[in-house]
């Protein structure tokens, strides 16, 4: 059990990690020698996952992307391709601790719902999108039928 406890109270010690990890990983408080706990590793986990779905053509597209992540900045054609990660990796990065979700939220987030959860959430949009095209030939053919009324009158 001593190992246990001392494990878990190094991990809010900020003197235990101290100049130790990788810079690009290392959450801003991490960098400024302050207080650290969980969330601190929540932010290193939102690097990797930009990682991990970003590709990158050289190292310095990696350092500049890295770089502009730390400055709350990601890439648009990664909001395109990937919008929950995005939003989420928004979050992991947050320069706030307490922005930041922990790995319990994150792991009950949209982010990891279950394939009936994401297919029920796409059948739902695919029929609200129908009843919007619907709507949007009832409004064509009207209009299109007071065209022909106007040029009936002329």
């Amino acid at each position: 059990m001593d190992g246990l406890k001392s494990s878990s109270s190094r991990s809010t010690d900020p003197s235990h990690t101290t100049g130790v990890g990788t810079f690009v990983y290392a959450a801003p408080e991490q960098l400024k020698g302050s207080f650290y706990d969980s969330k601190s590793d929540m932010y290193s986990i939102g690097v990797l996952a930009l990682e991990l779905f970003q590709p990158f053509g050289t190292e310095m597209e990696r350092v500049r992307t890295l770089g502009d992540l730390r400055e709350g900045k990601i890439p648009d054609s990664f909001c395109q391709r990937w919008p929950v990660l995005s939003k989420f990796v928004m979050k992991l990065t947050s320069k706030e601790p307490a922005v930041r979700p922990k790995a319990s939220e994150l792991l009950q987030s949209e982010l990891f719902c279950s394939k009936d959860v994401v297919i029920h959430g796409l059948q739902k949009k695919v029929e609200e999108q129908e009843e919007e095209i619907m709507q949007l030939r009832r409004q064509i053919s009207r209009l299109q039928s007071s065209d022909s009324s106007e040029s009936d009158k002329t």
